[in-house]
């Protein structure tokens, strides 16, 4: 019977929070749609429509309250600097250690590497 008392309360408790939905934390858009189509199809059209998604997440995601994904940032900074945009490029790479401070290691691989080709 102290079982069943004990199931009753507690197995209901159990379902109620498992069954809550958490809104997603970030806002990813057309992310990964535009990322598979510049990996299908690597060339300039798709190369820009996948920067403009960039650019999108980042600014759409605080509109929705959400954050901007982890590596969003260093990826725009990324392509950025591919084409020589080196200030606008380290500044998004900046933005991404300032979100995810834990990114510091791998951003700081990319601005090494970046510099090592220039010499």
């Amino acid at each position: 019977m102290k079982i069943f008392l004990l199931l009753s309360f507690v197995l209901p408790l159990m379902i109620v929070g498992c069954g809550t939905t958490s809104k997603d934390t970030f806002y990813w858009g057309n992310y990964s749609t535009t990322l598979y189509d510049y990996k299908k199809n690597p060339d300039e059209k798709t190369l820009e429509a996948h920067k403009k998604e960039l650019l999108s997440v980042m600014e759409n995601s605080g509109k929705k309250n959400k954050i901007v994904p982890p590596g969003v940032n260093a990826e725009y900074g990324y392509l950025l600097l591919k084409e020589g945009q080196e200030n606008e490029g380290f500044e998004y790479l900046a933005k991404e250690i300032e979100l995810y401070p834990e990114s510091i290691v791998f951003i700081s691989r990319i601005k090494d590497e970046y510099n090592k080709g220039k010499q």
